[in-house]
Order: structure tokens, then sequence, then C-alpha cells
């Protein structure tokens, strides 16, 4: 194919990305050679220069094919939905990608990709709970005085596996902070987390005298319970010394 000079090449360069939802990387542009390739480092290659006799540009290099949407590329593109709904249809997979990317990908693909990236969020998932010890040892060398709490499930060593329950922090610093001139008051609330862990975090907070809040400490548990109340508050009563809490509101 060939082409007037080098602006209409481009011209219709931009035209083809565009009509099929290819992201193209511009290597090359001057006035007589245009080279792109794909930005996700897949094997197009599109190299335009100078015809040696005839006017005009031509195409020297053509490697048209386009390998964005294997099931690895989908999955990056996929991750984020799934990692929030992980219960998300297939069918809901493909039209979420045809309105963003312009993009047809088949159900067997999209399965697979789904497939790929539910087993990547799981692992993930797990690492980052065999990390959790080294983050609280990290917690106490760098804030000494800090209580930085895990308790396992009791069934913590079924099948050889630690099984996280819940874990408490109170730094330092906000035990210090929580005898200087707030006012007698502890609050208490929680929230509902969301992803693929789930669970729920508890906090307790005081109150300064220009109303200001001061988180004291949080924890977060497997659900809201009258017991992960008694063990919160039971953490929270040694960290800040409150003996039987006299002389604070409690809300």
């Amino acid at each position: 194919m060939t082409f007037k000079d080098t602006p209409e090449a481009r011209k219709m360069s931009i035209m083809y990305s565009l009509a099929n939802g290819y992201d193209l990387q511009q290597l090359k542009s001057d006035p007589t050679r245009l080279k792109y390739i794909c930005v996700g480092d897949y094997p197009f290659v599109c190299h335009i220069s100078k015809g040696s006799s005839e006017g005009g540009v031509k195409f020297k290099t053509l490697k048209p094919k386009h390998t964005c949407e294997d099931a690895n590329t989908v999955a990056s593109y996929l991750k984020k939905m799934l990692g929030r709904y992980p219960k998300i249809k297939v069918k809901e997979m493909r039209e979420s990608l045809k309105a963003a990317f312009k993009v047809n990908i088949s159900e067997s693909k999209c399965n697979r990709a789904k497939k790929l990236i539910l087993e990547k969020l799981k692992g993930s998932v797990l690492d980052k709970y065999n990390k959790l010890v080294a983050y609280a040892n990290e917690l106490t060398l760098n804030n000494p005085g800090s209580d930085v709490i895990i308790n396992l499930s009791k069934y913590a060593f079924e099948k050889g596996k630690r099984r996280f329950l819940r874990m408490y922090i109170c730094f330092q610093a906000m035990k210090s902070g929580s005898k200087s001139g707030l006012r007698p008051f502890i609050g208490f609330d929680e929230i509902f987390l969301k992803g693929k862990s789930k669970g729920q975090l508890l906090v307790a907070v005081g109150q300064d005298s220009a109303n200001h809040f001061y988180s004291f400490a949080w924890a977060i548990v497997d659900k809201e319970t009258k017991l992960t109340w008694k063990v919160f508050l039971g953490q929270l009563q040694n960290s800040l010394d409150l003996k039987m809490g006299e002389g604070i509101i409690f809300i």
C-alpha cells in the first residue's frame, strides 16, 4: 500500500489504531519515514518509508499480528474489577471490555482470564497474610512501646496452616497523646472491610479541646461480636492504662 506522504500515512495509522482498539506507540516520525509498535510489547511492527522510484511512502515492514487480547493481557485489565467483584459473570466481563477497549473477547478466553486472575489474587492475599508477623515485628522495632498483637484462630494449625483471626495496633505515640490534654472521652466505631478478605475494622478515638478527633487504637477482626469487642476493649485498657475507666466517658 502506498500513501501520498507521511502525514497521510500517519493519519491512516491513527485511524487503524482507533478502529481496532490497539494502543500503538510511534517510535519514528520524520518527513520520509514512520515506525509504530504495540505498547504491550507484542509482535506488531509497522515501518513506513519513502519508495525507491515511485512517489509517496509505503510499507517497508509490516507484522500485523496483535496478541493484545490474549488471556494474560485481558487478565491485567480485569484484575482490578475481579478484585472488587470476584463473582462477576463472564458475560459482564465481556461487555465491560467491549465498552472500555472496543474489543470482542471470546467467552472461553474471558473464562480463562477470570480463572487466572482469581488464582493470582488468592496467592497474593495469602502472601500478605504470611508477612503479617514480620510486619508486626517491624512496627514494634521502629516504634518502641507500641502494642501490636496478632491472634490466631483456634484452628490455627489445622492441616499445618496458620489461620489469622484478628490484629490489634496501638502506637506508643498514641499512648503518650492520650495523656496530653485530651478530653476524658473515648468513642468507638466499626466499619465493614470490602474486598477479597473482608472482615471488620474496630476503632477507638478521642477528642481534643478543638473538637479534633484523635485515634487511639484499631483492630481488624473477622466480625463484630461481643467477644471481639471484649477483646478489643481489654487490649485498649492495657494500652492506655485505663484501669477501671474512672472519670472517662465511653460512647
